[in-house]
């Protein structure tokens, strides 16, 4: 049968575009078959392991440790050492030397003694009693005694020849002098004049003894006028 010219162009091109959409069907990818997952860079955690590890438990014990109070035996210790006489062994040689000068109470007053950088001298302090400087010099002893018994500033309150002691003033200090002249020996401490009166102080230190107190003469007087009035009448 033949069948007419438009109907046969229409069966061609019905005929072409089956071929066509067949090679298009061919080429897809077939159904069921996913695509292979894509690479994003990064990599998923680990997986946790199944077992955790046991945490380990950490005890901390206090432990107080008591120091028994130190023994009365080991706290005594001194700190000077002491003489036979009681005193510390420095000054207890200062005093062997300049024993003839300055009265055993001035040495028990004093702290320490040490060298003042000159041959044959000391420097004695104490807390109560202040800073001494001793010397144990002929020269020196001499020259002294001339300062003190012949300068217009200065007072002597006892002048044996042998022992001399007095006090000389240069501005407001004050330098208490006492002096061996057969030993050659000297003490010497510096005052300030406007706080302590050098007299008082070299009785207060022992230097010097103290002038009796003389009896006041107005009990004698008021008696011999009683006895005029008793005559009188």
């Amino acid at each position: 049968m033949r069948l007419p010219r438009p109907a046969r162009l229409t069966a061609v091109s019905a005929a072409v575009l089956l071929s066509v959409g067949l090679s298009a069907c061919a080429t897809e990818d077939p159904p069921g078959q996913d695509a292979p997952p894509q690479s994003t860079g990064e990599s998923s955690p680990a997986a946790a392991p199944s077992s955790a590890a046991p945490a380990t438990s950490v005890t901390v014990t206090a432990t107080t440790t008591t120091t028994p109070p130190p023994s009365r035996t080991s706290e005594a210790v001194p700190e000077t050492s002491k003489s036979s006489g009681g005193l510390p062994e420095d000054v207890a040689e200062v005093r062997e030397i300049f024993g003839s000068i300055a009265p055993a109470s001035l040495f028990g007053e004093f702290d320490s003694c040490n060298s003042s950088g000159i041959d044959n001298a000391w420097e004695c302090s104490g807390r109560e009693v202040g800073q001494f400087q001793f010397f144990d010099s002929m020269s020196k002893a001499a020259s002294t005694t001339q300062l003190i018994t012949e300068l217009r500033s200065s007072r002597v309150m006892e002048d044996t020849g042998r022992r001399v002691v007095g006090w000389s003033t240069l501005g407001t200090t004050a330098v208490i002098t006492v002096v061996d002249n057969d030993q050659g020996l000297v003490m010497q401490q510096m005052v300030s004049s406007d706080r302590v009166d050098p007299e008082e102080r070299i009785y207060e230190l022992g230097l010097v003894d103290r002038p009796a107190t003389e009896d006041p003469a107005e009990p004698a007087e008021s008696e011999t006028a009683g006895e005029s009035r008793e005559s009188g009448n």
